[in-house]
């Protein structure tokens, strides 16, 4: 067995069986050497008789020419039940969708052959195009999106799957930063293509953002330590206060990290220990140094002494500290997003672009790495500022060199 695709739903039947028969019509993937394994998270609309049919052919469709087995849960165990598939997975490579999400082209057949090459790389991802015409990715590009990505079986095996306490979000940085620790890479490519189509859900907003608080808070105690981490907390606090304050659930987030702190304390009296990143994990991921590099080299290559940040991103703190190394002042945030209005960021005034665009820079430094972000913002602030602005992501194709190598910024050649 090459290829296990593996999808966990919840009350979403049509929406589920038409993802199946998208990877029955697709002929790029593997299906005489491929099996599908739906988890079913206690639905009551008929889900997984639905998949049953589907599978033996009962549903007015040609039989499909791969493997479909459903594995019912009782109850919705949120991402953690793609756990279960991964036992029982056959497939070399584990590939992860939603079950409104599926490969576009030969999307999977490119993701498994780059890691035939390469033991080292643990997963491959790519592009998602949303029904909109907009783009998903998670904050951090050295970071898997759950619904596009292609993974390593014998990495799973090694590292576990999904944190089960997570239920759901950032549950992928959690198995992506294992997969760092454990030696493996994470590489994303831009002409991989998936489609999520983001089918209405049952998620409710004051969960999401509770949860979004309490895991992400999770995470930086569990793998980031000492100054580091209380940078980190304060930055991604603010960011969730000031987010879910404008949608009205701050409580939601008072919530989340209330439990997160409840969690660590209950950790520390068990004598739980914490996963710090390794040194190369940590770079990986966060790129403390590669900004520092790229910011100095830019400043020093356009004769920038003044910059405004943009973007309050998740990892914004990276190209604070990066601009603070290299001896460049920091004027303004430039943050379109009303959450963030008539705030400060450590002392900075946080602007809309057009009053940022009335201050003295000499430059823009876009903190936003998101895949799904960089080149819509770049050329917003492009438009906006007459003035150098330094993106500090830039896409790879596959074939290109690997994603691990820092590419080239705007003329500006750095060493990775």
């Amino acid at each position: 067995m090459r290829l296990s695709v593996v999808i966990v739903t919840h009350n979403r039947r049509d929406t589920l069986v038409s993802t199946l028969g998208k990877l029955r019509d697709n002929p790029h993937l593997p299906h005489g050497a491929m099996e599908a394994l739906v988890v079913d998270n206690g639905s009551t609309d008929g889900a997984p008789d639905a998949v049953e049919a589907f599978a033996a052919g009962k549903s007015n469709q040609p039989q499909p020419p791969f493997a479909v087995r459903v594995i019912r849960r009782p109850r919705n165990e949120g991402v953690a039940a793609r756990n279960h598939a991964f036992a029982v997975a056959s497939g070399k490579h584990i590939a992860l969708i939603d079950d409104d999400s599926y490969p576009l082209d030969d999307a999977l057949g490119r993701a498994m052959a780059r890691m035939d090459e390469a033991p080292e790389i643990g997963a491959v991802g790519g592009r998602v195009l949303l029904a909109d015409g907009s783009f998903e990715a998670s904050a951090f590009p050295s970071v898997m999106i759950n619904c596009a990505v292609c993974i390593r079986k014998a990495a799973i095996d090694q590292v576990g799957g999904f944190p089960e306490d997570f239920f759901r979000q950032a549950e992928e940085y959690d198995l992506s930063f294992r997969l760092w620790n454990a030696g493996f890479r994470i590489e994303r490519y831009e002409d991989l293509l998936f489609r999520h189509e983001k089918a209405a859900g049952n998620r409710t907003p004051a969960a999401i953002h509770r949860l979004d608080t309490r895991n992400n808070l999770i995470l930086l105690d569990r793998y980031l330590t000492g100054p580091l981490r209380a940078e980190y907390r304060a930055d991604w606090m603010q960011r969730y206060e000031a987010i879910a304050r404008h949608a009205g659930h701050a409580r939601a987030v008072w919530l989340g990290r209330l439990q997160a702190d409840v969690r660590s304390a209950t950790a520390f009296i068990r004598g739980q220990r914490r996963e710090p990143l390794s040194p190369a994990a940590l770079e990986a991921n966060f790129e403390l140094e590669r900004q520092a590099r790229l910011v100095a080299a830019w400043a020093k290559l356009h004769g920038v002494r003044r910059v405004a940040l943009a973007d309050f991103s998740k990892n914004i703190y990276a190209t604070f500290n990066a601009c603070r190394l290299a001896g460049v002042e920091i004027v303004c945030l430039a943050e379109n997003g009303p959450a963030f209005a008539g705030e400060k960021y450590r002392g900075l005034p946080i602007l809309t672009d057009e009053a940022a665009a009335r201050e003295p820079v000499d430059g823009v430094v876009l903190a936003n790495v998101s895949p799904a972000r960089v080149e819509l913002r770049a050329r917003q602030l492009e438009g906006r500022f007459a003035r150098p602005v330094l993106r500090l992501w830039q896409p790879v194709l596959l074939g290109e060199p690997a994603a691990s190598a820092a590419p080239p910024v705007r003329g500006v050649e750095v060493a990775a």
